[in-house]
This record gives C-alpha cells, sequence and structure tokens, in this order.
C-alpha cells in the first residue's frame, strides 16, 4: 500500500468511527461495533503510512 492510500484509510477510519459515535449516541444497535471497525481501519492506515514513511526515507 503506498503512502496516499495509507492517508485514505486513515480518513475513512475516522469518518466510519464518527458515524458510529453518531449512530452509538442515538442508541441503534451494533454502533460500538461501528466504532471498533473504524478504530481498526485507522490504526491499520497508519501502520501502513508508517511503514512507507520509513522505507521511502
Amino acid at each position: 500500500m503506498n503512502k496516499q492510500g495509507a492517508i485514505v484509510m486513515v480518513v475513512l477510519g475516522s469518518i466510519i468511527a464518527i458515524i458510529g459515535v453518531v449512530l452509538y449516541l442515538m442508541a441503534i444497535m451494533g454502533a460500538s461495533g461501528l466504532i471498533l471497525i473504524g478504530v481498526a481501519t485507522e490504526l491499520s492506515g497508519i501502520y501502513f503510512y508508517w511503514r512507507n514513511k520509513k522505507s521511502n526515507q
């Protein structure tokens, strides 16, 4: 995964987590799972971003 793809994953994870928080506050079932998916997506994006940043130096 390239640097731009990693950034997109971080942004996508943030959006998913924010939507999950909104759904959780609205007390819709499954919102906590959506929050966890968003956080996992963010963390994987950060991992790939750092990995590419170190390999490009």
